[in-house]
């Protein structure tokens, strides 16, 4: 049903509607979709590689993305498949900080929503990690079996560049479950800063090495 490649620049808009469908519901009018576009190209070019799942009529309906840490490999990590559009990451913080987007009402809610979750990412438990999985994104009319298809190439990639310790950052207003099921580990589990109830999840795949190191890696 579909294929996994590596990401393309003209991959942006179709990842865009990807990353909309993985963690928004509202409606989103034409500034809504612009926004989408910039935050999903500034985050795939800051990872080292990124994935697309494309079905047999070249749609894109999934992407996933990785950022190797310098502790692991200086090379890997300034490596980058991706071609950096520097004026564009300029361009869409200082249009974000500035409100010139002009989001509508109710997606500018859920985003708002969506950013203050990232902040709850805690980035020293990342510092005991190879490769962080930035994100991990797909259409909801194309779930089933998609994003295991995208973690399993991600996992490959990362055993061949002799990486260890894979690690990501989700919430329980996420599909967490999924990490769990795709063989993840919970390393790391806190509140919410907001008193929501809520909680941030660190979780890691070991890909080498004894169950010491991942004790070690956990302290």
């Amino acid at each position: 049903m579909f294929i996994i490649r590596p990401y393309r620049e003209g991959d942006a808009s179709a990842c865009a509607d990807c990353f909309y469908e993985g963690f928004f519901t509202c409606p989103v009018d034409c500034n809504d979709k612009v926004l989408l576009h910039d935050y999903a190209q500034v985050l795939i070019e800051k990872c080292n590689f990124t994935y697309v799942a494309e079905t047999d009529n070249h749609q894109v309906v999934g992407f996933i993305c990785g950022k190797y840490d310098k502790r692991f490999s200086r090379t890997l990590a300034n490596r980058s498949e991706t071609r950096k559009h520097y004026g564009l990451w300029c361009r869409m913080f200082l249009k974000f900080y500035l409100k010139k987007y002009r989001m509508s009402a109710e997606f500018q809610k859920q985003f708002d929503l969506f950013f203050c979750q990232l902040k709850e990412r805690d980035s020293k438990t990342f510092g005991k990690c190879d490769l962080e999985l930035v994100a991990l994104s797909s259409k909801k009319n194309f779930r089933k079996g998609l994003g295991t298809a995208l973690v399993t190439q991600f996992l490959k990639r990362a055993e061949a560049d002799g990486a260890e310790c894979v690690r990501l950052f989700t919430n329980t207003l996420a599909s967490w479950k999924f990490y769990e099921k795709s063989g993840f580990s919970k390393v790391s589990e806190k509140p919410f800063k907001d008193n929501s109830g809520n909680k941030s999840f660190v979780y890691e795949y070991i890909l080498r090495g004894s169950e010491k190191d991942a004790e070690k890696r956990s302290e």
